[in-house]
């Protein structure tokens, strides 16, 4: 028998399973980064679901209380704001009540209702809503937003903070609308 082939071949399982290991652990390592950066685009996806969602009720909101477009224009609504509720339901004896609740009123009360929850926290982690000044569709009519004006609605929120802890990405949805008329014009 030949003693030196058998002394030749010591350790190469050994070898061969610290090599299997490494490949495996770095598989599992890729899997798992993998699946972190899916559970971040599905939240994010869902993120920008609801701020769709908020920037399209604050359109319609816009348009129930056209008689004050203008204060909707250049604001931004936070949780923290202190407003009139507003419930604008009708009661029995007069079907046009809104709580005594002028049309301004009504329109801070919008802008943080559709951002905020009932626990009065935002719908989105770090969320805001914003609303560009009007651009003025017949400027010189003394009107700062005519009939037919455009405004643009910005909800954003918070997506994660950077790496190295300096700084917070933001994403955005942008929704540009034009509110109507009085009268349905």
């Amino acid at each position: 028998m030949n003693s030196k082939t058998f002394y030749g071949q010591r350790g190469t399982s050994l070898l061969e399973v610290l090599i299997a290991t490494v490949v495996i652990a770095s598989g599992l390592l890729g899997i798992a980064a993998l699946q972190l950066k899916s559970i971040q685009n599905s939240t994010n996806a869902q993120y920008r679901a609801i701020a769709t969602d908020i920037a399209w009720t604050m359109a319609d909101r816009m348009r129930a209380n056209l008689a004050e477009d203008n204060s909707y224009s250049n604001v931004t609504a936070n949780c923290a704001a202190i407003v009139k509720s507003c419930t604008m339901v009708p009661t029995a004896t007069n079907t046009a009540s809104t709580d005594s609740c002028s049309a301004a009123e009504i329109a801070a009360y919008d802008i943080k209702s559709v951002l905020c929850t009932v626990s009065g926290q935002p719908e989105l982690p770090g969320g805001t809503l914003s609303i560009a000044a009007c651009d003025d569709a017949l400027a010189g009519d003394g009107d700062v937003c005519s009939p037919h004006s455009t405004f643009e609605i910005k909800a954003s929120w918070r997506t994660r903070t950077d790496f190295d802890g300096s700084g917070e990405f933001e994403d955005e949805v942008i929704l540009v609308v034009v509110p109507g008329a009085e009268g349905g014009i």
